[in-house]
């Protein structure tokens, strides 16, 4: 049975963001916030509590909260409109 992906499992910075129960990384290039390089860590494992994460779920997770945090700090990145 896989484990449901939810908010509060990620942390959220201005360097990236991270699913913290795998350790999933996903890290923005300099003055491009929405591409990146993109580390898995232990997402696609078993881990060692029994957890079990579905990747996809994961990333579209992560994908829609680093969204969410770009928009609400442009000056971040310097992103403009």
């Amino acid at each position: 049975m896989t484990t449901p992906v939810q908010r509060d499992q990620f942390k959220i910075w201005s360097k990236g963001i991270t699913h913290k129960p795998t350790g999933a990384t996903s890290t923005p290039h300099p003055g491009a916030p929405h591409s990146g390089i993109m580390n898995l860590s232990q997402l696609g494992n078993l881990l060692p509590n029994g957890d079990d994460y579905r990747p996809h779920e994961v990333q579209m997770m992560m994908e829609q909260l680093w969204a969410e945090y770009v928009n609400a700090n442009p000056r971040l990145f310097d992103v403009h409109d």
